[in-house]
């Protein structure tokens, strides 16, 4: 499955940063999101950190939308300046 499809919806930052992570096989496909949700919702865990810093790079180059309020992501419908 793409990541376009993965965060098509609205996603809270851990459940995206989570999912970028299944999806570039840092975390297996039946990994539970329970399991290692503390990386993300406690500071110190360079993982978590890493994950949830891609996504706000991605946002800050138009590929996500983020929603800084709610601190959740979504795949930007309408790119712009991508190919």
């Amino acid at each position: 499955m793409e990541l376009k499809a993965i965060l098509a919806d609205w996603r809270d930052y851990d459940d995206a940063a989570f999912r970028l992570g299944v999806f570039l096989g840092v975390f297996p496909p039946g990994q539970k999101f329970s399991e290692v949700k503390r990386m993300f919702r406690t500071d110190g865990y360079p993982l978590g950190e890493m994950l949830v810093d891609v996504l706000d790079r991605m946002a800050r180059a138009g590929v996500l939308l983020k929603d800084e309020e709610d601190a959740r992501y979504r795949w930007n419908p309408e790119p712009g300046g991508l190919p």
